[in-house]
């Protein structure tokens, strides 16, 4: 009688099938960069909260570390360099080429957020409002920057290059982008009374 004939024998699973499937979700977050720069100018970079923390939740689902993502983002000055290294090291062993140096552009992302904070708290008096915001222009487009760097890096190690997987915007990401350019907007109308001063006509006595 043949195994498969006795109903006492017990299941005979295949020798080739795979026992444990690979993860479905990729080791970092993954995102077009024309979508992270559209939400990133839209929220005035606070997106990089939520960018922090994928790449953080991602990397701790794929090694299964015992970490914390959510400090990781909210903290990410402290924590920029090591994201970029891991992300480095992911590169190197699976052999892709990206010349880039994510040590530098951990350095520039931590000077450029630390400079951004400590420009919005200068007193007007000491620097005024138009010359603080171009600075703080420049500096939030030196961070931008960063995240753009890491972000092709990511990309490229998890075998989607252009960030396809995650180009589309989603009604969530329209409610941002609303919202911000609303924002932009009251910045814009704030820069321009900057620059016009009503005029008061004083009736002849």
């Amino acid at each position: 009688m043949h195994a498969q004939d006795n109903v006492y024998a017990p299941p005979q699973a295949s020798l080739t099938q795979e026992t444990v499937e690979p993860s479905a979700l990729p080791p970092f977050y993954v995102v077009s960069i024309t979508k992270l720069v559209l939400l990133y100018v839209a929220t005035l970079g606070f997106y990089s909260l939520y960018w922090f923390w994928k790449h953080w939740a991602r990397h701790k689902r794929d090694k299964k570390l015992d970490i914390w993502p959510v400090p990781r983002a909210i903290f990410a000055i402290f924590f920029a360099n090591s994201l970029n290294q891991e992300i480095d090291h992911r590169l190197r062993r699976a052999g892709k080429r990206y010349v880039w140096s994510p040590g530098m552009w951990a350095g520039a992302y931590v000077i450029s957020a630390i400079g951004g904070r400590i420009v919005s708290r200068i007193p007007d008096n000491l620097l005024p409002a138009l010359p603080s915001f171009g600075i703080g222009m420049l500096l939030l487009a030196v961070n931008a920057m960063a995240l753009v760097q890491a972000q092709r890096a990511a990309n490229l190690a998890c075998g989607d290059p252009t960030g396809a997987g995650n180009s589309r915007l989603t009604a969530a990401n329209w409610a941002w982008l609303v919202v911000g350019g609303l924002f932009w907007v009251v910045i814009a109308l704030g820069i321009l009374s900057l620059f016009w001063t009503p005029t008061v006509n004083v009736p002849a006595g």
